[in-house]
This record gives C-alpha cells, sequence and structure tokens, in this order.
C-alpha cells in the first residue's frame, strides 16, 4: 500500500512540476510580448509628438508670413 501511495505521489510531484514549467513558460512569453508593447507605444508617442511640433511649427511660420506681408 505504501508503494502505491509513493509512486503516486511521485507522479503528483511530476504533473505539478510539468504545470509549474508551463506557467513559467506562460509567465516568460507574456512579458515578452509586454516589453513587446512598451517599445511600439515609444515609437508611437515620438511619431505623435513629432507631428504636433511639425504642425505647430507650420502654424507659426503661417502666421509669422501673414503678420509680415500685412505690414
Amino acid at each position: 500500500m505504501e508503494e502505491i501511495n509513493t509512486i503516486g505521489g511521485k507522479e503528483l510531484l511530476m504533473n505539478q512540476e510539468k504545470g509549474l514549467l508551463e506557467i513559467k513558460k506562460r509567465l516568460e512569453s507574456l512579458e515578452n510580448q509586454a516589453h513587446n508593447k512598451t517599445q511600439v507605444s515609444g515609437i508611437v508617442k515620438f511619431v505623435i509628438s513629432f507631428m504636433i511640433v511639425f504642425v505647430l511649427m507650420l502654424v507659426v511660420i503661417g502666421l509669422i508670413q501673414f503678420i509680415r506681408t500685412s505690414n
């Protein structure tokens, strides 16, 4: 009877270890996905900021040209 419990216990431990390894792999893949998203969001923020600054520069240049021609 003790042999059956020992064998069943070993199988249970092996199943738990497999489950833990699967959870660990899943966690690593999620961390990689999160890291990739932060890189992409940083690039998107930079592009949006660049476009805003570019448009503002065009508006300021247009205002300066308008004021010069009206004098």
